[in-house]
Order: C-alpha cells, then sequence, then structure tokens
C-alpha cells in the first residue's frame, strides 16, 4: 500500500525558470533509472549557453523502486518527501581522472545541503534547536542532529556518440514532512521535526529544487574551470561539515573485506583515511565502500 495521501506532480514554477527542462510526475519507479532512459531516447538538455552548463531535472511524488547506492532502497512517501534527479553533462577529462573525479559525489552532497540552508532561509523557517545543524556524512548522506535527514547518489554515463563529455547524474532524496511514525528507520529524521514553520510541500520542494539547480550549476562551472583549485576549496569547505571526522566507523566495501576504525583525514582525492586497532591507516574511496556506519 502506498498510503492515504493522494500522489500528484508538483508545479515548479521557480524550477522552470531556472532548469533546462523539468519533467513533473505523481508517481514512476526512479528518477534515477529515467535519467538514464531519457539518456538513451536523446531526451536531456545537452547544451546550453557558452560557458554555461545545462541541467534537466526529473523528480516524482512518490517512487516505487528508488535505488540509492548498491542496491539498497529510498523509502518516499507522497506528500512527505522530495525525490529529484539532476543530469547536467561534464568533460570527460574530467570524468576519467582519479584525482579528481571522487569530488563530483561531494559536490552532489554539498549542492544539497545548499540547497536546503537556501530554502530554508526563503521561507522564513528556523531550527526548533539552536544546536540543530546539518552535516555531510561522507560520501553521500545528509545528517541533522547524528541521524539521516537525506542523502544523494551521483554517476557517471556515457553520451552516445559524444566521446568528449560524459552525463553527469546526481539524485536527491529528503524526509520532508514524515512524523517519528512514519520514519524507515530510527536512525532517520524528517525536516518538519526540526525546522519550521514549512510552507505546503508543493512550495517547499519548489525552493529546494531550485536552489538544487543553482548550486549545482555554480560548483560544476568551477570545478570544470579549475579542477584542482577547486578540489583544494572543496576539501576545505567539506572538512567543517564534515559528519565523519573523528568517529569510529565500520565499513563493508564491496569485495567483502571490512575496515573498523577512526577517521582521520578527508584527502586530496575525496577519499576518507581510516587509522584501524593496530594502528594501520587506509584509505578508502566512495566508490569502494559499500556501506559505512
Amino acid at each position: 500500500m502506498i498510503s492515504l495521501l493522494k500522489v500528484a506532480a508538483s508545479e515548479l514554477e521557480h524550477t522552470r525558470r531556472i532548469a533546462d527542462k523539468v519533467v513533473s510526475v505523481a508517481d514512476m519507479d526512479s528518477t534515477h533509472a529515467e535519467a538514464r532512459r531519457m539518456l538513451e531516447r536523446g531526451e536531456i538538455v545537452l547544451e546550453r549557453g557558452e560557458g554555461e552548463l545545462p541541467v534537466t531535472v526529473i523528480t516524482a511524488d512518490y517512487l516505487s523502486n528508488a535505488l540509492v547506492r548498491f542496491g539498497r532502497q529510498w523509502i518516499t512517501a507522497p506528500g512527505r518527501s522530495l525525490s529529484a534527479t539532476f543530469v547536467s553533462v561534464i568533460p570527460e577529462t574530467i570524468a576519467d581522472d582519479e584525482m579528481v573525479n571522487g569530488w563530483l559525489a561531494m559536490i552532489a552532497e554539498l549542492s544539497l545541503l545548499d540547497a536546503l540552508e537556501g530554502a530554508i532561509d526563503d521561507c522564513g523557517a528556523r531550527p526548533f534547536d539552536d544546536e540543530c545543524g546539518f552535516q555531510l556524512k561522507w560520501p553521500n548522506d545528509l545528517y541533522c542532529h547524528g541521524l539521516k535527514l537525506g542523502g544523494t547518489v551521483a554517476e557517471v554515463m556515457p553520451l552516445h556518440g559524444d566521446p568528449d563529455r560524459r552525463a553527469l547524474v546526481f539524485s536527491a532524496g529528503l524526509n520532508l514532512f514524515m512524523p517519528a511514525d512514519h520514519l524507515p528507520t530510527a536512525q532517520a529524521t524528517s525536516l518538519q521535526m526540526n525546522v519550521g514553520p514549512l510552507p505546503p510541500v508543493d512550495a517547499l520542494r519548489d525552493l529546494i529544487i531550485a536552489r538544487y539547480v543553482e548550486s549545482m550549476r555554480s560548483r560544476l562551472e568551477a570545478f570544470i574551470a579549475a579542477p584542482l583549485v577547486q578540489a583544494g576549496r572543496l576539501r576545505a569547505e567539506m572538512r567543517h561539515v564534515c559528519w565523519m571526522m573523528g568517529r569510529t566507523v565500520d565499513a563493508q566495501l564491496i569485495d567483502g573485506s571490512a575496515v573498523h576504525g577512526e577517521v582521520i583525514a578527508l584527502n586530496d582525492d575525496a577519499s576518507i583515511s581510516v587509522r584501524t586497532g593496530d594502528g594501520a591507516v587506509r584509505a578508502l574511496l566512495a566508490s569502494e565502500v559499500g556501506l559505512l556506519q
């Protein structure tokens, strides 16, 4: 059963003025999967003004199969969640450069943080707790008071017939108006539990998605222009909002092994360094971590 709430598409008036294309529907399987299909059908906007990046937005009120990293599922609820995918393009030289391409996932996270904080300011809301602050759990979650508020997925995909560029797909999900008894786990939280007063869900979604388009475009344009310089700036920015620093974590790697230890650094290539119990230091890339607790 989905919900007793009515499933409906959002109008997204602000977003339509900023994005190059907007697809907003009541429900679908996955906005991320739809981005792949639209790329295959040639329905993603790939050009904009000179020096400006195009952004296509795909969003739905309810997703029936919102798979995130490594097949895990993101739970959505009609009228209570935000689920959106953003598609742009980047040069192949950046997409394939292992020295800098790890920062693309961090840009996806930082853009969500920008969007949420900007939307909260736009609607005049305030945290209920003065100590409330949003932090990013490397490599793809947004936290509030140590609980998961939302998350992102970043994926680079080929562009058929265009070997010099790649499609960059960011997906974002947020728990907006979920009360505590509707949250999927005890480790989750929602915006309404931490911030208020909030506008109706359609207006709030529009503010957040529009802000995400602005942040994503601005950050990516700067990154493309000077990837090494921006990588250094992103590292400094992430260190201030990184929930992981100094914490003991359990990392399940996709090769079946595990790493347990304290996070001691965020590195130049966007990996983290973990000091294990025997004193050894292990660098972990986002691409090799299946689950981090």
